[in-house]
Formats: structure tokens, C-alpha cells, sequence
């Protein structure tokens, strides 16, 4: 392929796999793709800077320029001086490393000048130099998301790693705990997710090699881990499988293989009082940085306490179940050398608590070397942790000693522990890499049995007291006892009541107790993960991406520690907390409204600014916010009826209240606004007013009368406060509040000045005038008990305004004017065509012609005739309008009022007999008739209709017999049709072509169908509407809608001829016939009526036919579209809906005897 004369001094491939780089012993370097085929070559002691070197555009010294926060110091300051080396003395190795999209890789090697690197495309061709720096070193290594190149170099006074960008100009450096004398930096290797960077050295001292685990955080480099290796290490890798993780392989030169498994963790209090401090410790070589959160939230690197070791700091735990006299504060840390310290943090006093210190507690113990991972102090005297493998150690601190109680193996042998969480504190959750866990209980002995298996590994695992066990897969899958309850979450925290989640750009918060609901969400910046939320507190602590911090307060926690506030009758701290964050404050009543009134007095206690009872009684509503706006918090929530209270009521009962408790107040004059408030809220402005006028007249407090009117005008309109003023009817009120409200007095003066020349009443009647309070003007007014003009003015203002049942009732007393309102109101009524209403005025007025004329337009003949016999009217004027009222009150069908009027009034036998054979009501004329009435009046007209009533039932069995017949072959044709080829596409041109559709019924559509049908236009018009539903019930062959005309036909000539009124009809009629001789006639009239009652009845089978009954409602019909996939159907349930509900059943007969013996 091609030949190094010289040999190699190093390769590397891509990491697609798709270029191979090589450099010559003559420093040439050679790049070929994965056949070996040469791309290009070139010499790095080429004196070139690459094809993207940078261009000069003159903008001057740099002396002259700009130096930012530096000051103009920085123009003479000079760069850190590096250590003097001889290039004789300098590795010579080349080393190569690829940027991992493949695009660009870096070559470092010894030049001229020292050691250098040179960036290359993939093509082979030079594009940076780096910049001349002294001290750089051999190892290499680019960033995965090529932002830095790392490489070590030596300066005077420290050793670092410095991170240069690509264009080869140093960009920062990473200063190193140890100088080169001791160790020597030997590789760098990034993580493939670029979150981490492994400084590899080794001893000059000692054969010993040392792995530097560093993590960036808001600009500063952490050193997380240190591990040490009593031998040489030969190489570190890596593991390129995203599924893995970030997993380690490490090869030592004694044939060590060691493989391990590394993810990011926070470390931080676990307890859910209010004694925990929500304590995060942040490891940072030997030192523990650490916060409590509940008292400072500071940017990283800062912290509220630092906490430094002798050695490199590898572990941090926290007290899962403490007793005392420790609490959850107290934590351990383990260093490189396994020794484990104790210690309890010590926090200052005050409002805000600050981190103080901590105390070193007698337990300063030495596990002795051995890898261990996954600490777990479950209680003061227990400490659990794994120990690289499948077994968990088991350790009792008793004494200041460390005793091993019990080394357990966890599954088989190749199984490894991925993670250990509490579970109380005598058991514990331990799981393996596999996704199973196991239970390990420490009561009564030891136990171990299986529990839950994950469906994947899961890196985090979160323990609920329920026993309920939520684990995350990173930045994946969240699980609740295995079950999948969300996916594309970045982080978890549980908490007592909800767990919450971070997905990429959302806060999520599950409900624990309620079946793992998501009960609320909010937007948070991109890439936030939760770090800490405060138990029994609402802040909620957030690391973003960028490595600074960022606390919230959720509405969902703040919700919950407010309940608890409220529980325990802290009044005064849930106000607080409701007013900060903007909670709608009827949550205050809401939570539980019988404590609340319960402890009434303590609230008014505890809240002592007025101004908070005032913004509370403002904001009182009559609805159940915790059922409406913060439904979400409290679900499933039942609250006990509570005598005298209910949510539609509740501003008034509960300002009544306050007002009652603040009167009994002991110095109730500091409730003065609130009590304002409360009379506001109630719209009883005029007691509000009446309170600040009561003290102004008192004069006990200077200024409080105006200072409250001034609070009164902010709530109230000041137009609307001076005519409440007005209509109180106290000048000197009047006169106060509008020379406090910047009225203008020419708006006011001229009108109170004319007030005051009237009377009192007469002035009072002005002023509701003017106020337009029409009724009390009414009542005002009506104390002049003998002037006209007065009533004059009543009676215009009551016709205007139609106040007559007010002007009655302020006018009982005067009979005069009583009767004349009376009439006045009964032509108001009859007007507006309320005959009867108009005839009972008429009546109250002692005009007893008009009540009669208002009596009889409403067809009340009997009160036409109490009226007349009050009105003294004479026998034969009571005959007249006997007589006039017959024709309609028979108009009206009331032929048997009728006939008794014909017959009582008019003593006329036969008249009545007439108007009952009107209504065919034989049976009664029999009764009213004598034996000639019945001879020469009934019989003829019985002849007549039993004869009329045959050929009636006649034509109703063959109108019933065409329709059914109509429609069976209307269902036949339609039934050919369907089976002829393209019946498709013409019954979609029908259904497109249709404009019927009822607005009632849903038309689902369907894919099957070829058009789909017009949707119901809702802005027709009345009268468009009765036009279509006629063309749809159109009797009229070949209407498309026929079979429907037909169904809406027999439905009502089934209830015509079967009804029951038409069965007692035909009984009476044969009943009289029978009587009367005419047995022959009856009993064809019996015949032919059960012919057609029991064709009818066996013939509503094949009316109504089961497909009519399927689409119910609308959502029937959408549902059965949806569901069928049979086209026939599809179009049936279409089709069927636009029938009337009611009409797609078939009608319900019931049979009364109605049949005679005599005549079977």
C-alpha cells in the first residue's frame, strides 16, 4: 500500500472507522481511507500555519484596545512565564486524536520551539497551528463535542491542563492538585458524552498510577473522583455503546481487567420535616462544598460551608432515618482511602439559617482498601455498601468501632449491584444491573427476597414510605413499581405527597396517593434538572445547563404547605404565603370551611393588618376554588355538610360573621375599614356610609371619618357613593362625601339648594326620582292622602313605569285612588291582551261592566255570571249573555260547559242536548233528553253517525294499509338497489344532493364513503327550517326520504286509531246504540273497529324494524360509524337518524274493554 522507510511514530483511526491517519518517523503525516488508498501527505515541519490563518485587519495594538473588567493594568501585564525546558529533553512522541463527528483531528508532536499540535480536515489538509506555549506535553486528548482540545503543560509555579480551541489559541486551563515532580500526567480521556474528562498519571515515586475524574459546572472543573492503582495502568477506554452508559474499561500491566460504571448523582438531605435543612454536598477533590437550601440558594462554585479532608473525597451519604439526638442533616464522608468521618452540621439562628459548620461526630472508622460503591447509612448505627460486586456488606458502628455483621450475596455470581436506596429503617431496596431488585430487611434478623423487576436498568431509584418504588433510566424512562408512567425525563425527586419530574423543557409533579396522576405542569428552561426541594417549604431548586442554580416555588407545593399551614391553624403564615405568590385567598375558607368558622376569632386574632382583611374579604367569591381552580390538589375531596353555610351563599354568611366577631371585638374601632369592606362586598353601601358618618358625628378619632371615606372610594364609584349619599336623605352626608370626592359643586349645589324648599316626603320623592327608585318614590308620595296633583304625579309616574302592584299596595288605604289605579292597571293588562288579569282589576275597581266585556273575551263564563248577578243584573239580562256567550264558549270545546249553560241559564233541554251531539257525547244528551228529545233528536243524529263513523274506520284502515304497503316496498326497492353494482357512488351524489339532515342528529363520516354528507346549517331561519322539514316528511313517491315520511305517517295513525280516548269513544257510542235498538249497527261499528285495531297492532313488527332503533343521540350515530366498517350499516345509521327519537320506536297500545258481549 505504501512505504515507511523510517517506520511509524503513531496512527489512529476515525471514528466512523473511514480514515486511518499515520505519521512517519520523518514527522510526515499520511492519511488514507479504509482501503489504504493515500488521500494526502504532509510534512508537520512545515513552517505554515494551516489554510485558515487568521488575518490582520489592523485595529491596533493591543495596548490600545479595550480590556474589560481587567482594567487598564492589563495592558502591561504579561503572561505567566512557563518553565524553562530543553528540547533535548522533551518527548519526542507523536500523538493523534480524532474530534468525534470525524471532521477534524489534531497531531502533537516536538518542533522547533518545543511541543506543538497541528488540526487537519479528514482530507489530510492543514488548517491550524497552535500557538507557541512552552511546557506542553505528550498526552492528547479532543473533546467529543469539539469544543476544547486538552493537552498538559507545565508553568512556572503549577501544572495544568490546558484546553485550547481549535484554531490552536489556548482557550483555558484546568489547574492540577498535584505538581509534576510527584506525578506525571500520562493521558486524557473524555467521556463520549463530553460531561467527563479522566486525567491519567503516575507516581515518580512509586509504580503506582492515578485516575482524576473532572466534571465542569458553571466555569469551574470539579475534581468528582480519584482512584488509585498499586500498578501501571496500560490503557483506559471508554465504552463506545450508548447503552452502557458511561462505563470504564481499564487495563493494568499485571493483566488487571477492571470495568466500571459511572453516573451523576446528587448528594443531599433526605427528611421531610421541617428540621431539615434540604442539605446538597457537591464533592470538589478534598473538599465538600455544601448549601442548605432552605435557608441560601448561591451559585455554584460558591456554597454556604466548605468542608475540607486530608485526601481526595470519593463519597458522600446523608442519615436516611435518624434518631436521636442526630438528625436528617448529619452526613459521612468517605475518602480515597476508604475512611469514613461523621459529621453534624451546625446552623446559625435567625430568620434566615445559614450553614455555620459541622461538628465531627466520635466515628471516625477505616473500611481498609477494597472497591466500594453505593454507601447507605440507614440509621445511626447501620451502615450498608457494596462492594463491587454481588454483595453488600452489612456494617454496625457501635462504639467508635465499624464491626462487619454480614457480607450477602445479592442474585448469581456475574450479577452486579447497580443501586441501594432505604426503604425504612430496617430495610432496604437493592438493584441489580439486570433490572432486578431485592428487598433486604434487618427486623428480626436478616431477610432477602425478590421484589419488583424492572423492565431495564435503572440508574436511579427513588423509595417511597408506601412501599411504592419509582425508578429513572437516564434521560429516559420513568417507572413506578415497573410500570412505565412517563419517558424523555432528565431527573426525579420524591418528595412526601408528589414525585417530581423534569423532562427537556417541562416540570412535571405526580400524585402518589392518587394512582400516579400528573397533576400539574409547568415550562422551566431548556435542560433543567431538580437538585433539591425543600420538605415542608415550596422551593424547588434547579441546576441548569449551564451549571448555575435557579429556585421556584411550584403552585402545586405551595398549595400543599399552605393545607398544612391552615391544618394547624397558622392563619397568619398561609395569608402570607397566599398573598406572595397571587393564590386566589378564598382558599383560605375553601380548604375547609368548618374549621374555618370554627376558629373565626383566632383568624381575626392572628391577621393584625387591616389591610389584610381587607384584601381578604375583596377577594371573596361564591365558588369552591379547591374544587375549580386548584382542583387538581385536592382530588377525591369530600367536604362535610355544614350547618347554615353553603358555597352559593358564602359571601354573605361569612361577612356576617366578620361583622358580628368584629363588633365583639374588644377595640373594634380598628376594624372600622374592614367592617367598610364587608358592607361593600354584601351591596349595602348605604351601611357603609352610615358607619363613617356614625363616626364622624362621634369625633372620637381625628380624621378616621375622612380617612375611611377615602378607603370607601376606592371601592366604590364616586357618582354612585354620592347618590347612595342622596338617597339616605341626610344633606349633611351628602354635603361630606361630595366635597370629598372632588366633585364639582356646580354639579351638586343647585339641586340641594331646590331639595330644600320642598317638604320632607315630597323631597324624598324627588330624590328617588332622581335616583330612579321608582317604587319607593311610590311609597314617598303616597302619604298625601288628599291631594290630586300629588296623585296625579303618582299615577303618570306609575303608568310610565308600570308600577301599579307597588301604587296598589301604597294606595290600600285610600279608596279613591285605589280604585283608580285598579282601573288604570286593568287597561294596562288588557292591552296586552291578559283578559282575565284585566277582568279581576276591572273588578278591584267596582267596574263591573268592563270586568263582565274582559270575562268574556277570555271566554270565563262562570265569573261572567258572578259578575253579572254582583252587578245586579236582571233575568233576562243574564239570558242575553247566556245566550251571546254559547257560541264561544261551544269555539272554545267546551261543549259540556255548553250544554249546562244552555240548560241551567236557559232552562232550554233541548239547546243542550244540540251542543252535546255537536261532540258526539250521546251518552250525556241521553241523560239530558227526554223521551221525545230522544226520539226526535238522538236517534236521527246516532243514525246518522253511526253510519259516518263505519265509513270512517273504513278509510283509516285503507290510509293505514297504503302506507304500509308503501313503505314495505319503499324498504324492498332500496334493498335492490343496494346490491346493484355502483350503488356507492350514487347513493354518495344522493347524500351529497340532500340538504335534510336534521340539526339534532350527528352524520358521522366515514372513509368508505365516497362524499361525505353536509354538516346541519345552524343559521337557518324559522321559517326555512318548517320548509324542509315538510319537504322531508313529503308523501310524495320517489322522495329519497319517503320510507321516513311514511314512519312519521303510521306513528300518528297508530296513536289516532289505537289511542284510548278513541277506545272509550267507540264504547259509549255502542253503549247508546245498544239502548237505543240499534244492536245491528253496533255491531258493525265493534266489528270493523277490533278488524282495525288488531291489524294495526300485529303490524308494527314490520314498521318498525330493528335497524330504526340503533342511532340513539347523536353520539349513537357518530359512534356506530366509527365502529362499523360495513357500508350498508354506515348508510342506515345516516339514514335512520334524521327519524324523530321518539318515532323509532314502535308505539306503546295498551287495550281497556272496550268491547261489549252482547255484540261479539
Amino acid at each position: 500500500v505504501t512505504f515507511c522507510g523510517g517506520g511509524l511514530e503513531a496512527m489512529g483511526w476515525s471514528p466512523e472507522q473511514e480514515v486511518v491517519v499515520f505519521v512517519d518517523c520523518t514527522l510526515n503525516v499520511v492519511t488514507m481511507n479504509s482501503a489504504y488508498d493515500p488521500i494526502n501527505e504532509v510534512s508537520l515541519q512545515e513552517d505554515t500555519f494551516g489554510d485558515r490563518e487568521f488575518m490582520s485587519v489592523g485595529w491596533g495594538k493591543k495596548e490600545t484596545q479595550f480590556h474589560g473588567s481587567e482594567g487598564k493594568g492589563a495592558r502591561t501585564k504579561k503572561n505567566e512565564e512557563p518553565v524553562e525546558v530543553d528540547l533535548g529533553s522533551l518527548d519526542r512522541r507523536v500523538k493523534i486524536s480524532w474530534r468525534e463527528d470525524g471532521e477534524l483531528f489534531v497531531v502533537g508532536f516536538l518542533g522547533p520551539y518545543g511541543r506543538a499540535f497541528k488540526v487537519f480536515s479528514k482530507e489530510g489538509a492543514l488548517q491550524f497551528t497552535s500557538e507557541k506555549c512552552c511546557g506542553l506535553e505528550v498526552a492528547l486528548g479532543w473533546r467529543p463535542s469539539g469544543l476544547w482540545i486538552a493537552t498538559p503543560q507545565v508553568l512556572k509555579d503549577k501544572y495544568v491542563v490546558a484546553l485550547f480551541e481549535k484554531n490552536g489559541l489556548k482557550h483555558r486551563e484546568i489547574e492540577l492538585p498535584f505538581n509534576r515532580a510527584e506525578e506525571v500526567v500520562e493521558g486524557l480521556h473524555w467521556s463520549n458524552d463530553s460531561e467527563v474528562l479522566i486525567v491519567r498519571t503516575f507516581k515518580t515515586s512509586s509504580v503506582k498510577s492515578c485516575l482524576y475524574f473532572y466534571t465542569i459546572g458553571n466555569y469551574h472543573w470539579y475534581v468528582k473522583q480519584f482512584l488509585e492503582f498499586d500498578k501501571r495502568i496500560l490503557g483506559v477506554q471508554w465504552d463506545a455503546k450508548y447503552s452502557e452508559g458511561r462505563t470504564l474499561h481499564v487495563l493494568l500491566e499485571n493483566g488487571q481487567y477492571e470495568v466500571s460504571r459511572w453516573d451523576f448523582a446528587v448528594d443531599h438531605s433526605t427528611g421531610q420535616a421541617r428540621s431539615d435543612e434540604s442539605l446538597v454536598a457537591v464533592i470538589d477533590g478534598s473538599q465538600v462544598l455544601l448549601t442548605n437550601f432552605r435557608g441560601v440558594v448561591v451559585p455554584p462554585p460558591m456554597c454556604g460551608f466548605t468542608l475540607k479532608s486530608d485526601r481526595q473525597v470519593n463519597g458522600v451519604g446523608f442519615l436516611r432515618n435518624p434518631e436521636a439526638p442526630w438528625d436528617s442533616n448529619c452526613f459521612f464522608v468517605v475518602d480515597s482511602t476508604n475512611k469514613i468521618t461523621f459529621y453534624q452540621p451546625e446552623f446559625t439562628e435567625g430568620t434566615v439559617r445559614r450553614l455555620a459548620g459541622v461538628k465531627t461526630l466520635p466515628k471516625d472508622l477505616e473500611l481498609g482498601p477494597g472497591t466500594f460503591s453505593h454507601w447507605l447509612w440507614l440509621r445511626n448505627d447501620l451502615l450498608i455498601v457494596a462492594d463491587g460486586s454481588n454483595f453488600v456488606k452489612i456494617f454496625k458502628i457501635a462504639e467508635g468501632k465499624l464491626e462487619l455483621q454480614l457480607s450477602l450475596e445479592i442474585g448469581s455470581p456475574g450479577d452486579r449491584i447497580g443501586c441501594i436506596d432505604s426503604v425504612s429503617g430496617n430495610a432496604a431496596l437493592i438493584e441489580l444491573l439486570t433490572g432486578q431488585t431485592f428487598k433486604l430487611t434487618l427486623e428480626r434478623g436478616i431477610g432477602l427476597e425478590e421484589s419488583t423487576k424492572l423492565p431495564e436498568f435503572c440508574e436511579q431509584l427513588r423509595v417511597h414510605p408506601t412501599g411504592k418504588v419509582y425508578s429513572l433510566r437516564n434521560r429516559q424512562n420513568l417507572y413506578a413499581n415497573g410500570v412505565k408512567i412517563a419517558s424523555d425525563v432528565t431527573s426525579i425527586f420524591l418528595t412526601e405527597r408528589y414525585l417530581l419530574f423534569t423532562t427537556i423543557a417541562e416540570l412535571k409533579f405526580v400524585d402518589v396517593a392518587n394512582g400516579d396522576a400528573i397533576v400539574g405542569d409547568r415550562r422551566v428552561e431548556r435542560g433543567s434538572k431538580l437538585v433539591a426541594v425543600v420538605p415542608k417549604a415550596a422551593r424547588t431548586v434547579f441546576q441548569l445547563p449551564r451549571g448555575n442554580l435557579e429556585a421556584i416555588t411550584p403552585r402545586v407545593l405551595t398549595l400543599c404547605l399552605v393545607a398544612e399551614h391552615l391544618d394547624g391553624l397558622e392563619y397568619h403564615k398561609a395569608f402570607d404565603i397566599l398573598r406572595k405568590e397571587r393564590i386566589n385567598l378564598n382558599l383560605m375558607v375553601d380548604h375547609n370551611p368548618g374549621l374555618f368558622l370554627e376558629n373565626l376569632d383566632r383568624f381575626l386574632k392572628e391577621i393584625t393588618n387591616v389591610n389584610w382583611l381587607n384584601l381578604f374579604v375583596s377577594d371573596l367569591q361564591n365558588q369552591d376554588v379547591c374544587r375549580e381552580m386548584y382542583g387538581s390538589n385536592y382530588a377525591g375531596r369530600e367536604v362535610p355538610a355544614i350547618d347554615g353555610y353553603s358555597v352559593e351563599t358564602k359571601i354573605e354568611q361569612l361577612c356576617d360573621r366578620f361583622l358580628s366577631a368584629m363588633n365583639k371585638a374588644e377595640s373594634n374601632e380598628r376594624y372600622i375599614l374592614p367592617k367598610i369592606t364587608c358592607y361593600v362586598k354584601k351591596g349595602l353601601l348605604e351601611q357603609a356610609l352610615q358607619v363613617i358618618w356614625d363616626l364622624k358625628k362621634s369625633q372620637r378619632q381625628e380624621g378616621a371619618a375622612e380617612e375611611a371615606l377615602k378607603y370607601l372610594l376606592y371601592l366604590v364609584e364616586v357618582n354612585d357613593l354620592y347618590n347612595v349619599a342622596l338617597g339616605m336623605y341626610d344633606f349633611g352626608l351628602v354635603l361630606f362625601v361630595a366635597t370629598k370626592s372632588q366633585k364639582d359643586p356646580k354639579e351638586y349645589l343647585p339641586f340641594l339648594n331646590e331639595l330644600k324648599r320642598f317638604d320632607e316626603d315630597y323631597r324624598k320623592f324627588r330624590i328617588d326620582c332622581h335616583l330612579k327608585r321608582f317604587e319607593k318614590a311610590i311609597e314617598n308620595i303616597s302619604r298625601y292622602a288628599d291631594d290630586e296633583p300629588k296623585f296625579q304625579e303618582a299615577l303618570q309616574l306609575t303608568i310610565k313605569h308600570g308600577l301599579y302592584p307597588k301604587a296598589i299596595v301604597a294606595y290600600r288605604r285610600h279608596e279613591t285612588y285605589y280604585k283608580r289605579i285598579c282601573a288604570s292597571y286593568g287597561d294596562h293588562l288588557r292591552q296586552n291582551a291578559k283578559q282575565t288579569d284585566a277582568s279581576l282589576m276591572y273588578e278591584k275597581a267596582g267596574d263591573y261592566a268592563q270586568a263582565i266585556a274582559s270575562a268574556r273575551n277570555a271566554v270565563d263564563w262562570g265569573r261572567c255570571l258572578r259578575l253579572a248577578r254582583l252587578a245586579g243584573h236582571a233575568e233576562d239580562e243574564l239570558r242575553r249573555l247566556v245566550q251571546a256567550l254559547l257560541p264561544a264558549v261551544q269555539e272554545a270545546g267546551e261543549y259540556r260547559a255548553a250544554a249546562r249553560l244552555a240548560k241551567d241559564s236557559l232552562k232550554n233541554d233541548r239547546q243542550a242536548v244540540e251542543i252535546l251531539l255537536k261532540d258526539h257525547l250521546f251518552e250525556e244528551a241521553l241523560l239530558e233528553a227526554d223521551g221525545d228529545l230522544v226520539d226526535n233528536v238522538i236517534r236521527p243524529n246516532l243514525d246518522e253517525y253511526l253510519q259516518t263513523l263505519t265509513q270512517k274506520l273504513q278509510a283509516e284502515k285503507e290510509e293505514f294499509l297504503k302506507h304500509k304497503d308503501r313503505l314495505l316496498a319503499v324498504r324492498v326497492e332500496k334493498e335492490r338497489k343496494k346490491a346493484e353494482p355502483h350503488h356507492d357512488e350514487e347513493d354518495g351524489r344522493d347524500v351529497e344532493d340532500c340538504d335534510l339532515y336534521s340539526d339534532v342528529s350527528t352524520v358521522a363520516s366515514s372513509r368508505h364513503t365516497s362524499s361525505s354528507g353536509r354538516s346541519g346549517k345552524s343559521h337557518r331561519s324559522s321559517k326555512n327550517r318548517r320548509k324542509h322539514e315538510r319537504k322531508l316528511l313529503s308523501l310524495k313517491q320517489g322522495n329519497p326520504f319517503e320510507d321516513i315520511a311514511l314512519v312519521d305517517a303510521l306513528h300518528a295513525l297508530v296513536l289516532r286509531i289505537c289511542g284510548p280516548d278513541r277506545q272509550h269513544h267507540i264504547r259509549s257510542v255502542c253503549k247508546v246504540a245498544i239502548e237505543l235498538d240499534r244492536l245491528g249497527e253496533a255491531k258493525a261499528v265493534q266489528r270493523d273497529y277490533g278488524a282495525l285495531f288488531g291489524l294495526v297492532r300485529y303490524s308494527l313488527d314490520a314498521i318498525w324494524i330493528p335497524e330504526m332503533v340503533v342511532p340513539g343521540s347523536g353520539q349513537d350515530v357518530e359512534a356506530t360509524a366509527q365502529l362499523t366498517g360495513d357500508l350498508t350499516q354506515v348508510q342506515n345509521v345516516q339514514h335512520y337518524a334524521m327519524i324523530k327519537p321518539h318515532q323509532r320506536y314502535k308505539p306503546d297500545i295498551q287495550s281497556i274493554s272496550w268491547q261489549f258481549e252482547v255484540l261479539k
